[in-house]
């Protein structure tokens, strides 16, 4: 088979298979403009398409030949989706892109497949289907529903490191879900496109292109590389902020509700160390916050595993609140130790576009469900939480700090802070006044009528976890 045949066929499974960090130069100049042509008719969809919209066809350089036998039995397989692709070729260019997912099947096949011919097919440069093998067991139907271990496993081992090309570096951002298929050579064209339409992503997962959007891509992957950068070096640090609990006379603070986990890099050689508050808006931005959340959660439940009774809190992007792949293991975790599920509590922080909220919902039932507490952050601010925090039933409200901001400057601010621990009341057993920042904040939330606390202004607890590396997940 020619090098052509073997690059641009869905089915081909003779690609080249470079080691990590270089690219088969010998053939991908010439398939570098029938790249361009296949990802044209990518950027041509609207990002704020309903998924449910006419796929289009595969371009031509990598369309499927409808082939005998179509109908044949099909067999347990997941799907790989390459989803920032088409980002990936726009800012660092189609090369780039090309050896993105070159690497990726790299990885496939290293870490995933037994015998390539029948385990591993290239539906498009952004598209794979990998079929049950010893490498990748699928034992039955029933490890197919829900969330599962075995797809978590696929999006942790492919998207965790960089993909490199000479100077350039940048992360994938995957999808995977079940989508049982023909073995490799025995789908037709239909076939092909109706598993590329499923593959897709939702839009709340795609980009929205704005003016400039190429240079803010860059700028927000080098703050992902470089939070990456300091997880595999073991610097990235976790700080303990306690949720006090505030007696009506404030002579002494009780016991903390929790201690919520917030992360930061530390020791960097040639770059300042970034808090979770500047970086966490960069990944939502790439799409990549869910891999972040992942490692987070590993670091909180390592923290748990130390034994005591200090209830710990884990804050997760709206983007994450899903119950899906991402979370298999967890909740797996949770099920089986009741007693560690009880010292977690799960906060969900606000975004100016929530996701569906039914999927929200379903995601904090599971975790309730396990003996988890769920918590709404920034409450009240600009991200429209209050759909959320009605169809979640939350066990904590967090306010946002503009509200003790506000209180501190005149009457009406405290007026409505007042009004606003009165309404989060109906939603939730337990309302945080977030943003504490000096003695005179305490006192004005005391006189608005808040029971707990937070904010770098309250003090540190005896019992609190100690600061140290989050490690690696």
């Amino acid at each position: 088979m020619a090098v052509r045949d073997r690059v641009t066929s869905p089915v081909a499974l003779a690609l080249p298979t470079p080691g990590p960090g270089h690219v088969v130069r010998s053939f991908v100049a010439p398939v570098v403009a029938r790249l361009r042509a296949g990802f044209d008719g990518m950027r041509r969809r609207s990002p704020a398409a309903p998924r449910h919209a006419p796929m289009p066809r595969p371009a031509a350089s990598m369309a499927v030949p409808t082939v005998p036998g179509a109908g044949a039995p099909v067999r347990a397989c997941a799907f790989v989706f390459i989803a920032n692709l088409p980002q990936l070729m726009e800012v660092y260019g189609a090369e780039f892109a090309l050896h993105a997912s070159i690497e990726i099947k790299y990885r496939l096949l290293t870490g995933f497949v037994s015998v390539a011919d029948a385990d591993l097919a290239m539906l498009r440069h952004d598209c794979f289907l990998l079929w049950s093998n010893p490498a990748f067991p699928v034992e039955d139907a029933q490890a197919r529903q829900g969330a599962s271990a075995r797809l978590e496993s696929l999006l942790t081992g492919l998207g965790g490191t960089p993909v490199q090309l000479r100077d350039t570096r940048a992360l994938v951002q995957l999808h995977v879900g079940w989508s049982d298929a023909p073995s490799p050579g025995r789908m037709s064209q239909s076939e092909v496109e109706l598993r590329l339409w499923a593959a897709q992503p939702a839009p709340d997962f795609q980009l929205v292109r704005a003016e400039g959007w190429q240079q803010l891509y860059r700028e927000d992957m080098a703050v992902a590389l470089q939070v990456g950068d300091a997880l595999h070096a073991r610097r990235l640090a976790i700080e303990w902020h306690p949720v006090v609990g505030a007696p009506a006379q404030a002579a002494a603070f009780a016991a903390p509700l929790y201690h919520e986990a917030r992360f930061h890099t530390e020791g960097e050689p040639h770059a300042a160390s970034l808090r979770s508050e500047l970086f966490m808006p960069c990944l939502q931005r790439l799409g990549l916050v869910r891999t972040f959340d992942h490692l987070a959660a590993g670091c909180v439940v390592r923290q748990l595993r130390l034994g005591g009774t200090v209830r710990l809190g884990l804050s997760i992007s709206a983007q994450s609140a899903r119950r899906d792949h991402w979370w298999a293991s967890l909740m797996v975790l949770l099920r089986r130790e009741p007693e560690l599920a009880a010292r977690l509590v799960v906060e969900i922080a606000g975004e100016p576009t929530l996701p569906d909220l039914e999927s929200v919902r379903d995601f904090c039932l599971q975790l309730q469900l396990c003996g988890c507490r769920v918590a709404i952050k920034h409450f009240g601010g600009d991200s429209g939480n209050l759909a959320a925090a009605k169809v979640c039933r939350p066990d904590i409200i967090k306010l946002d700090p503009v509200f003790i901001r506000r209180a501190r400057e005149d009457r009406f601010g405290r007026e409505l802070l007042e009004e606003m621990l009165a309404l989060c009341g109906s939603f939730a057993p337990s309302i945080v006044v977030d943003g504490i920042e000096r003695e005179e904040d305490i006192r004005v939330a005391l006189e608005a009528g808040a029971e707990w606390l937070q904010g770098c202004g309250v003090p540190l607890h005896d019992g609190a976890p100690a600061r140290g590396p989050g490690g690696r997940a």
